[in-house]
């Protein structure tokens, strides 16, 4: 249902003609006749009675003209507000954690790119809590990977689940077997940020089997800890996606352990704005790249890392 079809609708219905409305958007007749069947087909009724040149609504049609109506209109305040923000350099502030930043947000900017090049955004990095930066009006959503939870500050949507892994270096210690927590709390863990959600989960439960005694060393980003675990520094708990190139190279090795949490990448967003058709067409945007992107992973060959 297309916004084209739904203002061929209501011209059909304010001329009561298919011939006039066909004349008034410069269309073949033809043309308006396809689009109204469509509609028709879409919505399972008839929107109009046709008795000879007679055309009048039917009662679905009046209702649904109500709606076609709100459609037609949001969206050219869509437009208008998304080329007028564009124009007058006024940029969604778009969070995200280091997590996200290379390896969901791109594609998700891209996807963006290709269908509203108009869109301005601004990109900053977030790695402590995202609902405080959202609390405190820094950003107006924020992409993170957390658990599943709510916050009175702001609402939020899930994007996926986002599996993680245990990585280590090629010559890590840690073998095929699976690996008991207590064990794994033994090594020294890398981090991009300890502020981030799951790695604070990792730590809280490695501290559990530890009576707290673990090392853990940040390294600003998530680049820089697949280098240090290249050197054998210690192990880390990293988004799969951020390291499946590592990992099917056999530059870094996956270690037998599963989480006993589950992470999602999300967006939460001020209550404000959900309003605003820009933050709409950015947040559509989002839900269709990652599930083009979720979707993609799944149909490539599964690659096992050498252990």
């Amino acid at each position: 249902m297309d916004t084209a079809s739904l203002t061929t609708f209501l011209n059909v219905a304010e001329q009561s003609s298919f011939t006039k409305a066909a004349s008034d958007l410069s269309l073949a007749q033809p043309t308006v006749t396809a689009r109204i069947k469509k509609l028709e087909r879409d919505l399972a009724c008839d929107l109009f009675h046709r008795t000879g040149a007679l055309i009048r609504l039917t009662t679905a049609g009046q209702r649904f003209r109500r709606y076609a109506h709100k459609i037609v209109k949001l969206s050219q305040m869509a437009e208008e507000t998304v080329l007028e923000g564009a124009a007058s350099g006024d940029a969604l502030s778009v969070g995200a954690d280091s997590g996200l930043a290379s390896y969901r947000l791109v594609p998700i900017i891209e996807y963006l790119y290709r269908r509203h090049p108009e869109l301005a955004l601004e990109i900053r990095p977030m790695e402590e809590d995202p609902w405080s930066r959202i609390g405190d009006s820094d950003v107006d959503c924020a992409f993170f990977i957390d658990v599943c939870k709510s916050s009175p500050k702001a609402d939020s949507t899930l994007l996926c689940p986002e599996p993680l892994v245990v990585v280590t270096g090629p010559d890590g210690p840690l073998g095929r077997e699976p690996v008991p927590t207590s064990r794994l709390a033994k090594y020294p863990l890398l981090c991009a940020h300890r502020d981030s959600g799951y790695q604070r989960l990792f730590e809280r439960t490695l501290s559990d089997a530890a009576d707290g005694r673990i090392r853990s060393l940040s390294f600003g980003s998530i680049d820089a800890v697949k280098h240090a675990l290249t050197a054998g520094l210690g192990i880390a708990l990293l988004p799969r996606l951020s390291v499946a190139t590592e990992l099917a190279e056999g530059r870094l090795v996956e270690v037998p352990w599963t989480a006993p949490f589950q992470v999602f990448t999300q967006v939460a967003w001020h209550r404000e704005i959900r309003t605003d058709p820009r933050f709409s067409v950015l947040l559509d945007a989002a839900a269709r790249a990652t599930a083009e992107q979720v979707a993609d992973a799944g149909t490539r060959p599964a690659h096992r890392s050498a252990l």
